[in-house]
């Protein structure tokens, strides 16, 4: 891997996390700002339990998100799953890089990857 392709990928790894750590900073802040009535607790201990909430949605990505993954997948084993990667990149692209995956696609595009395994 040349230096300057090592660069990005460690940027990008470097954004994801930045970006994981707005989102984890403003889920707190919801969880502080809500105001909730002092009886509100007791009306929540008295009343009946709730069915299960449903499955949730199919989980999204953003393309950093994607592109962590992709990169710690092609890097895993002495990588040994880089071509497997490459060529599944391919399949959801048509210029063959993930630029060009719509983002749709991203959760079907990780399943799959996430799903090679050791031969």
């Amino acid at each position: 891997m040349s230096k300057m392709s090592e660069l990005s990928q460690v940027l990008d790894d470097l954004i994801a996390c930045g970006e994981k750590m707005i989102q984890t900073a403003n889920a707190i802040r919801e969880c502080f700002s809500e105001e909730a009535p002092a009886a509100e607790p007791e009306k929540k201990a008295k009343a009946p339990k709730k069915e299960k909430a449903p499955e949730p949605a199919e989980k999204t990505y953003s393309k950093e998100d994607v592109r962590a993954i992709l990169a710690a997948k092609a890097n895993e084993a002495g990588g040994q799953f880089k071509a497997q990667v490459k060529a599944i990149v391919k399949k959801y692209a048509d210029g063959g890089s993930l630029t060009d995956v719509p983002a749709d696609s991203y959760p079907a595009l990780v399943e799959e990857v996430e799903g090679l395994k050791d031969a």
